[in-house]
């Protein structure tokens, strides 16, 4: 498993845990994290240092696994996912960077008998799963709709993100995606403003729509009609804010500018910045939940299908040592990864994580801890 951030220690722990991993190796530039997520995991578990960035230091990590985990950030997932194929090594990763580019690899994995799912943590990942788990039980689908509920509050911290800051920044400011009347359609930034009653005692939020990897496979994985998908995020006002501020003073730029004699990039400096999720501790209160409904017919009848789950970040610290933003990725990783190693019937070939059992996957969900509610009208 490569990149021991919050998520990353979840996986780690649940795979340590788990009859069928013989052994696991955690790598990451950070050694000393790495030897503390070892320790913390179990004896079967042990740590290197490695640039998940140098595709030499990875390509050599790699022969004889039986699975690589891509833990760390979306940036390195070709490299990773290169390396995999080249290794025979089964290969999952929890965010996409290029959807276009890493399923363009479908057929060089199902040549070669291998296996890859990607996007597999909470959302993208549970997301997907919960969507076709409820098209699954429709005869005709109209719509799929994804909120990413969050009330998390830091009392050292004035602005926090409890996934990664990179990724974070990278697909709030990107211009969102939508799947409408049957096709991918843009729509300008931060246009769809909607308030969100979110179950779980979360209550009422404000969501944004964002580019989400949903929105690009679940219309194609679904079928039956579907005419509309989205994926929408909880962005508090003072969030909204900071991302306006940071914006408009050039801070989140690629470009490079000359500081003292440096050229760096603005954002660099701002993520530099910005605490890391597995930073946080247990300062964090509030609740996450993923949310997903789907609405579609049965026989002629409407039916709508709700499906969520909702932690708490205090109890979660409590429990795990992480905040429930990093247990719900971390377990929806470990899930699908669980089922990669003891279901053969899993085709070879790229894949979206809806193409797992969405029933077993559930199941695997709730043995790691994870309850999902279901609504069904």
């Amino acid at each position: 498993m490569i990149g021991t951030g919050g998520a990353g220690a979840v996986i780690a722990r649940h795979l340590a845990s788990s009859s069928s991993v013989d052994s696991l190796i955690v790598a990451d530039l950070n050694h000393a994290r790495a030897k503390s997520v070892a320790r913390e995991s179990g004896r079967k578990t042990e740590a290197i240092k490695l640039d998940a960035g140098k595709s030499r230091e990875v390509s050599q990590a790699l022969p004889g696994k039986g699975m690589v985990i891509n833990a760390s950030l979306p940036r390195y997932n070709a490299i990773i996912m290169r390396a995999a194929l080249a290794a025979g090594a089964k290969y999952v990763d929890l965010a996409l960077q290029d959807p276009e580019g890493q399923y363009s690899a479908n057929d060089a994995w199902r040549k070669k008998g291998n296996t890859a799912v990607i996007g597999l943590g909470e959302d993208p990942g549970m997301s997907n799963v919960f969507a076709m788990y409820a098209a699954n039980r429709m005869d005709r689908v109209k719509s799929v709709r994804i909120r990413d509920g969050e009330t998390a509050f830091s009392s050292r911290h004035s602005f926090v993100c409890l996934f990664s800051p990179a990724t974070f920044l990278t697909e709030t400011l990107e211009v969102p995606v939508v799947f409408r009347n049957g096709r991918l359609k843009l729509i300008e930034k931060f246009s769809d403003r909607e308030m969100c009653d979110f179950p779980g005692g979360l209550g009422k939020l404000p969501v944004y729509s964002v580019r989400h990897e949903e929105v690009y496979s679940l219309p194609k994985s679904i079928g039956k009609g579907i005419r509309y998908a989205d994926f929408k995020l909880a962005l508090t006002d003072d969030t909204m804010k900071y991302l306006e501020v940071l914006n408009a003073l050039g801070l989140l730029s690629e470009k490079k500018i000359a500081v003292n004699g440096t050229r760096l990039k603005p954002v660099d400096l701002t993520l530099k910045l910005m605490p890391q999720p597995s930073q946080l501790g247990g300062d964090i209160t509030g609740r996450s939940t993923i949310l997903v409904d789907v609405e579609g017919s049965v026989k002629g009848r409407k039916r709508s299908h709700r499906l969520y789950a909702t932690m708490d970040h205090e109890e979660c610290y409590a429990k795990y040592g992480v905040t429930a933003t990093s247990y719900l990725t971390g377990t929806g990783a470990a899930a699908g990864a669980l089922m990669m190693m003891e279901d053969e019937t899993i085709k070879a070939g790229v894949h979206p994580p809806e193409h797992l059992n969405p029933d077993t996957y559930l199941e695997r969900l709730a043995s790691l801890g994870i309850r999902v509610v279901q609504e069904v009208n």
